[in-house]
């Protein structure tokens, strides 16, 4: 793991950082006023137990040292069918923990960190954009399919999000991959004058 910056949280899963894992297992053990157990949901029924340990020592990758934090969420809320089911989400932070603050972190920071690695990068790398496939091993290629790819998935998603095409639209295309082949087959076929280019600088 590289370099930690200001207020910064990021997913700590139970075989990332075994030093810090195992450190978090330890002292959590010798701060029991470490942790709250708080109700949210619609009638509270989901139960969120937290527990924190602030101050592990890490030096990372470029042997840097570095003290650390990290959360622990058991989360416990029923499925579909009615049973209580129970995850763990877990985060290393350099934020400054304590229990007025622990809910807002984990919840509008940590989990927000982890929507965003696993439904991002996991469309990404599942959804048809290609994130894993070895195009090129030089550095900068990567950096600009990267980009690129960053800049397709913000475009999809604002036309799934968005009303345009249900407004300008009103027929639909049947699916996206439609759509994506429209897109496609308009920008091999549909050239713009050179008037209709400047017009628009």
């Amino acid at each position: 793991m590289g370099p930690f910056y200001r207020d910064k949280m990021s997913v700590l899963k139970d075989d990332d950082l075994p030093s810090v894992n195992e450190e978090f297992d330890a002292l959590s053990r010798l701060q029991p006023e470490n942790r709250l157990v708080w109700r949210t949901g619609k009638g509270a029924q989901i139960k969120q137990v937290f527990r924190w340990v602030v101050d592990i020592a890490y030096v990372d990758s470029q042997k840097k040292e570095h003290t650390l934090s990290a959360i622990e969420c058991l989360e416990t809320k029923p499925d579909q069918e009615g049973q209580n089911k129970t995850a763990k989400f877990k985060w290393v932070t350099n934020c400054h923990l304590s229990s007025k603050k622990i809910t807002t972190l984990s919840n509008d920071g940590g989990r927000m960190r982890w929507k965003i690695e696993n439904e991002g990068f996991n469309v990404q790398k599942k959804g048809r954009y290609e994130l894993e496939h070895a195009y090129t091993n030089h550095p900068n290629s990567t950096k600009i399919f990267y980009f690129l790819l960053q800049i397709a998935h913000l475009l999809a998603q604002l036309l799934y999000k968005s009303n345009l095409l249900k407004r300008d639209f009103p027929g639909r295309f049947g699916s996206a991959k439609n759509l994506a082949f429209r897109l496609l087959e308009a920008w091999r076929n549909a050239r713009m004058a050179q008037s209709d280019i400047t017009a628009t600088l």
